[in-house]
């Protein structure tokens, strides 16, 4: 039986938008505990949650637990979004008017955030828990897991459960507030549910 995965993304923060938020701890925003709140309504209740430690997913998975959605909790740091480094609360209209040269993060797995994390740790940390849930579907019986994380995140890891090459994470436009559904066999995922 399948390992189902519910993918949640926090809800929308105070940073500006179109900012690369990685590891800068913003709390959400007031229409960002609102998604919250409409999307518990429609969520699976009791389930065992994994989590981001950082403040918006906490905030997130907080208001999610109120409505009874969350049965337990552990954190785990693999789920924090990518370390964007010197370019962490800027946007790209900013990063090129300050003469970053953006155009190398199209080689994508060889990038690395000036002074943050490559994309290449990004994906190893991602691969490590992809293969505890593969592990995990092997063995147990049909289950829910909820996961709450970020945006970069979920997206690498859909191309990680569903056998897709990570270049082509961009495929997948994740919202604020949003719950996605991998259904992860052992022979691999079926995306049953994007951006509900």
């Amino acid at each position: 039986m399948p390992l189902h995965l519910h993918f949640i993304r926090h809800g929308r923060t105070t940073a500006p938008s179109g900012a690369l938020l990685g590891t800068t701890e913003a709390p959400l925003s007031k229409k960002g505990r609102l998604q919250c709140t409409r999307l518990g309504a429609r969520l699976p209740k009791d389930l065992p949650c994994l989590c981001s430690p950082m403040l918006r997913t906490t905030q997130t998975q907080e208001e999610l637990t109120e409505q009874g959605v969350v049965s337990s909790v552990v954190f785990d740091d693999r789920l924090r979004e990518i370390d964007f480094g010197r370019w962490e609360m800027k946007t790209f209209t900013e990063l090129v008017e300050q003469g970053a040269d953006i155009s190398s993060w199209q080689e994508y797995h060889h990038f690395c955030f000036p002074g943050g994390e490559s994309i290449a740790d990004f994906v190893t940390r991602l691969q490590t828990l992809a293969d505890d849930w593969r592990h995990q579907a092997e063995k147990d019986k049909d289950r829910q897991l909820l996961i709450v994380s970020h945006g970069g995140v979920i997206r690498i890891m859909l191309c990680l459960l569903l056998g897709i090459d990570h270049k082509n994470y961009l495929l997948f436009d994740i919202g604020y507030g949003s719950w996605t559904t991998v259904s992860l066999h052992s022979q691999g995922g079926v995306l049953t549910g994007l951006n509900r």
